[in-house]
């Protein structure tokens, strides 16, 4: 039976939206009038031909931080030239590649045509558009100014996207580093090890404590590696469930930020996000303990998250934003600083912009800084840990020669 999409109205006029399973739209229509409601217009929601993709409506495939940006600058990029809303969602749902996102657009896009405001229909899908995008699209739609106000979420996406763009491609080296070596460091252990230690020991050369560490670990990969896999596998749902709790996450992130170099890269970079988002909701007109409520919630660090709590516990009893940062060991002197003027001659927002864009060069300067000791740091361990393997091998093959000798 096929599924409609549609809109109606109740007996006092109220819009409102769905998908139902009926054989015709006529059937359709006779359901909902029994329920009181009247249809203004159905669509039939088709499925996926069979071996395809999985439809839309049921919501596979996770939205990404790039999509969401490309949506958000095309949306605003429409808007200003003075495209209606709806016709603007319309055609961005027809060119848009991913599925879930194109079927939500779509979804808003039918609730804004039934008379719903923008922001109330992104509010209905919380696991596409976060709590910072609903409540500066509302901002917008209160103060008249909506494209200004997308225009400026542009901005800030953008800049959100590059900061991780930057991270990942500070990590991709290391991690392929991490993995050839580990693979190398595997196949000379399981493989290439064994046969000379079968050699060895056939001829009963005595072996150093270095050789005989390796064939016990060659040994147990090659004979328990089911067991090792799942110790493995148990120590990582341990771990992930400790994370999972609020005690562990903390201490987790608070030794996060205690490293020497990448607790400071850390640190720069949750600082310059908290700062962006409060930066673009104030600018917005989103009061500032609603701001600080949003703020602390993208931090995505337990120990920042409570010095934005505590600010926003400050602003509510009357006091400064810039007392609990100043109190704070998670947040350097300089940012509490910059706050505290920006509270004082009343450009906190312009403040905060110009924190965010500090940090946003501290994280830049500070990734060129462990690169450029995370990449020889691997190469040593690595180098060490293949000629520990290879003099494993070459001091009991030396005694062997001199034996036969």
């Amino acid at each position: 039976m096929p599924s409609y999409r549609y809109l109606a109205r109740d007996e006092r006029g109220r819009a409102m939206s769905g998908t139902l399973e009926a054989a015709t739209p006529e059937a359709l229509a006779d359901q909902l009038k029994q329920r009181g409601y009247l249809v203004t217009r159905t669509q039939e929601v088709r499925s996926a031909p069979r071996g395809g993709q999985a439809p839309a409506v049921l919501g596979w495939g996770r939205v990404g931080s790039e999509e969401l940006a490309l949506f958000n600058v095309q949306l605003a990029t429409l808007i200003h030239v003075g495209i209606p809303l709806v016709t603007a969602l319309r055609t961005l749902e027809a060119q848009t590649a991913h599925h879930r996102l194109r079927a939500t657009i779509g979804r808003v896009a039918t609730d804004v045509e039934g008379g719903r405001a923008f922001s109330e229909a992104l509010a209905t899908h919380p696991a596409v558009f976060s709590p910072l995008f609903i409540s500066v699209i509302h901002a917008g739609e209160a103060s008249g100014k909506l494209d200004d106000i997308l225009t400026h979420l542009a901005e800030f996406h953008q800049r959100q996207v590059e900061l991780r763009q930057q991270l990942a491609t500070a990590l991709t080296y290391p991690c392929l580093l991490l993995v050839f070596g580990i693979g190398i460091i595997g196949f000379l252990v399981t493989s290439i090890i064994p046969k000379f230690m079968d050699i060895f020991l056939d001829t009963g050369v005595p072996l150093p404590l270095p050789t005989l560490i390796l064939h016990v670990i060659s040994q147990a990969l090659r004979h328990h590696w089911p067991w090792i896999l799942g110790a493995a596998a148990a120590a990582g749902i341990l771990i992930r469930q400790g994370l999972r709790s609020p005690a562990g996450r903390r201490r987790a992130d608070a030794w996060l930020l205690g490293l020497p170099v990448a607790g400071s890269l850390c640190r720069y970079a949750v600082i310059s996000r908290v700062a962006r988002t409060l930066e673009t909701l104030l600018s917005s007109g989103v009061p500032i303990l609603q701001s600080l409520s949003i703020a602390a919630g993208t931090a995505g660090n337990v120990v920042m998250a409570e010095v934005v709590h505590a600010m926003e516990a400050s602003a509510r009893q009357g006091g400064t934003l810039a007392e609990p940062l100043k109190s704070s060991h998670a947040v350097p002197p300089m940012a509490a600083q910059m706050i505290a003027v920006g509270e004082a001659s009343g450009t906190l927002d312009r403040m905060l912009q110009e924190l965010a864009d500090h940090y946003d060069q501290m994280v830049a300067y500070q990734l060129k800084r462990v690169m450029a000791l995370v990449e020889p740091l691997f190469l040593v361990i690595m180098g060490g840990l293949v000629a520990l393997i290879m003099a494993s091998v070459l001091l009991p093959l030396f005694r062997l020669v001199n034996t036969i000798r």
